[in-house]
């Protein structure tokens, strides 16, 4: 029997994947099944479960796979800004052009949703998106020190606070553009973005501002108080 060249198992299983990204973005994770995958991607039965023995691990391993690989493409684009604050809109352009590229193919960016509604129940899946979520505050974080180190920014900035917020931001767009549906405009979404870049970027020479304090109260919509008094009553 030939042996199979290793190349042949990347492609096979690139395939794979982009068939899983396809069906799980259309159908949802529940809803679609091995079989959606085996009919869409061409490919046998016996083939898919080779590289894959559930549809649980083919799930992770098609985010695990997308954040790699988008990273590693980021990563090649940023030494073309010559400033901070160019290499900052690099990124968001670049996480725009990623939702622009999974839309194309089918998936959009709702795998990511369905990522975080497996998140609860799948610890696999939490897991990868504890590591996406680090990866992409790093490359935040990196580019702000890089930014206080030249000038650009001031020292007073909580570099870790402003990374994870930010890419939380650019998730929350995300679920904007899906919301929008049809409507959705790549524009809107640049602008939105932009926005709060272009604040950071005021900051430049402005003083640290005094302490926000944040108040909290319980809070409990009032159906849902009438529901537990009633429990409470019985």
């Amino acid at each position: 029997m030939p042996r199979v060249s290793q190349q042949h198992e990347q492609q096979v299983r690139q395939r794979i994947l982009v068939a899983a990204l396809c069906e799980f973005g259309e159908r949802g994770f529940h809803h679609a099944t091995m079989q959606d995958i085996v009919r869409r991607s061409g490919l046998s039965v016996g083939a898919i479960y080779t590289y894959f023995k559930s549809k649980d691990e083919l799930f992770v391993a098609m985010c695990d796979s997308t954040v790699e690989e988008t990273i590693d493409a980021l990563a090649a684009r940023l030494p073309a800004g010559s400033s901070v604050f160019d290499k900052l809109a690099i990124a968001i352009g670049f996480f725009l052009d990623t939702v622009d590229a999974f839309t194309s193919i089918g998936g959009g960016a709702s795998f990511l949703v369905h990522a975080w509604a497996e998140a609860d129940q799948e610890a696999p899946v939490r897991e990868m998106l504890v590591r996406r979520r680090e990866q992409i505050v790093t490359v935040g974080r990196m580019l702000l020190q890089e930014g206080i180190a030249r000038g650009e920014l001031p020292d007073w900035l909580d570099v870790d606070a402003l990374a994870t917020a930010y890419t939380a931001r650019l998730d929350g767009l995300t679920l904007v553009g899906l919301e929008e549906g049809a409507g959705y405009k790549r524009a809107d979404a640049e602008r939105r973005a932009v926005s709060i870049l272009q604040l950071l970027m005021a900051t430049a020479s402005a003083p640290k501002p005094d302490s926000v304090a944040m108040p909290s109260e319980p809070y409990v919509p009032g159906w849902m108080a009438e529901h537990l008094q009633h429990r409470q009553a019985s």
